[in-house]
């Protein structure tokens, strides 16, 4: 029977399992194979590797896992040499065509990392894999070779120093324009209050009457006034609360105070 958790073996192993516990995973089965092989005369030897694998789907390569080790036997027959024998597939022939996961016997608990019935686990594995394949070829395994691959998908094949040199200087001083540009442009806080406050100013500025750049909420409201005396006390209702909630409060504005200056602004129509 194949199974990942065998009865413990004494001083004769070999005949343990052979014929007491008959219990074993795939060494079980090679190392037995290959001791009666041995004992008949036939040359044997134990070989270990590893046995299927899955392609993760994020970045398509094949994921070979330590659960996907694996071992059988090679025999030495005159005339065709080193010949391939599976031993564990004579006993559970599923594990060899489908996985370890399908060849456990009924009730016996399969490793977490092995599970495929927990859609979020897998995903997460596959991720996770993805993320240390990346760091593998991107950091750990980063060599010439990389370096051409990735100057030859710009155009570079096989450059000199005096081209490598020039197509630096362009990406240096390509950078430093588009950091003078971010520098250069006005970072205006756009948080709930100044957006609401911008909104106002975008209702008048239909009818010519828009906030200038260096007009306070109080200054602004003044002018408002002075041109449209019927707007008075809404619009200076409007600033006043915006002033509170933007100087005049120690805390941060609550969304309650936020929501009530949307609304007075919502419903303000000059």
């Amino acid at each position: 029977t194949y199974t990942l958790s065998p009865p413990q073996l004494g001083i004769n192993p070999i005949d343990d399992f052979l014929f007491e516990t008959k219990r074993g995973f795939c060494e079980h089965f090679a190392s037995s194979f290959v001791f009666l092989m041995r004992a008949a005369g036939i040359p044997a030897r134990v070989v270990t590797g590893y046995q299927g694998g899955e392609i993760n789907p994020i970045d398509g390569y094949l994921v070979v896992r330590q659960a996907d080790a694996h071992a059988w036997a090679e025999v030495w027959i005159a005339g065709q040499g080193w010949q391939r024998v599976d031993p564990t597939a004579a006993a559970a022939p599923i594990r060899v065509v489908a996985g370890m996961a399908t060849a456990l016997p009924l009730g016996e608990p399969l490793p977490f990392t092995l599970r495929s019935d927990i859609p979020w686990l897998r995903d997460l594995r596959f991720r996770l894999d993805a993320i240390t394949n990346g760091w593998n070829q991107w950091v750990l395994g980063y060599s010439t070779q990389s370096q051409q691959k990735i100057l030859a998908q710009l155009g570079l094949n096989k450059p000199d120093w005096r081209t490598l040199a020039v197509a630096s200087t362009l990406l240096v001083a390509i950078f430093m324009a588009l950091l003078a540009l971010w520098a250069a442009w006005p970072q205006t806080r756009r948080d709930a209050l100044q957006s609401s406050w911008q909104r106002l100013s975008k209702k008048l500025g239909r009818h010519g009457l828009a906030r200038q750049t260096w007009e306070g909420p109080g200054h602004y409201a003044m002018r408002i006034s002075t041109a449209r005396p019927e707007l008075r006390d809404e619009i200076h209702t409007i600033a006043q609360l915006y002033a509170q909630l933007r100087y005049g409060a120690d805390n941060a504005p609550t969304r309650q105070q936020i929501r009530q200056l949307r609304t007075l602004i919502r419903r303000f129509s000059p």
